[in-house]
């Protein structure tokens, strides 16, 4: 099964690659949007960068999903999912599901670093077997929706950690650092893109 981890130029993907290739996957990481049974949007660098690299290629990113491709966002590869995004200032994502990325909204420590108890909502194959369990975050910021939510976690505030719909996931937690979590999810992961 190939996936293509995509490279906006920023962070390292050398962990999100490894732990693909350690559940079965082909792994490459390119630039290049091409077809592959998943195209994968890491979670590195700030929505505003990334708003400008995902921008300035939304019509082949559009044309893939149309054509079946799917699609996981991982933390920010998650977030620019959604309309806007404030982080480095107010920037356009891709517009897949309806809300606002924004500052975490509660008197809390951020950076939000650690391992948090994660919450199906019951709508989504991908979180099977995974309510209850614990997953790690690194993050300050949250998508601020009602849209497609398939997990929630709480921290000062409820907010959406898995949104899921047709052939694009989306996770808020790092599966690749969750270990066991991690493991179901790729599980999950591998059924979904066969069915």
């Amino acid at each position: 099964m190939k996936a293509i981890v995509i490279n906006y130029g920023v962070g390292n993907l050398f962990s999100i690659s490894s732990a693909l290739k350690r559940n079965g996957f082909d792994v490459e990481i390119s630039e290049e949007l091409k077809e592959a049974d998943l195209i994968v949007f890491p979670g590195v660098g700030s929505f505003s960068a990334v708003s400008k690299f995902i921008n300035d290629r939304k019509d082949k990113i559009n044309e893939l999903r149309n054509n079946g491709i799917s699609f996981l966002g991982v933390c920010l590869g998650m977030q620019i999912m959604f309309d806007e995004g404030t982080e480095g200032g107010y920037s356009k994502g891709l517009g897949w599901f309806k809300g606002k990325v924004d500052k975490i909204d509660a008197q809390v420590k951020l950076p939000h670093i650690g391992w948090d108890k994660i919450y199906n909502l019951g709508n989504c194959e991908l979180a099977e077997n995974l309510d209850g369990k614990y997953a790690y975050f690194v993050h300050s910021y949250v998508a601020y929706t009602k849209d497609n939510i398939a997990m929630i976690s709480h921290y000062g505030i409820d907010y959406p950690v898995m949104i899921c719909k047709d052939n694009i996931v989306g996770t808020q937690f790092h599966p690749e650092k969750s270990s066991n979590t991690g493991k179901i999810f790729f599980y999950n992961l591998k059924r979904w893109l066969k069915s």
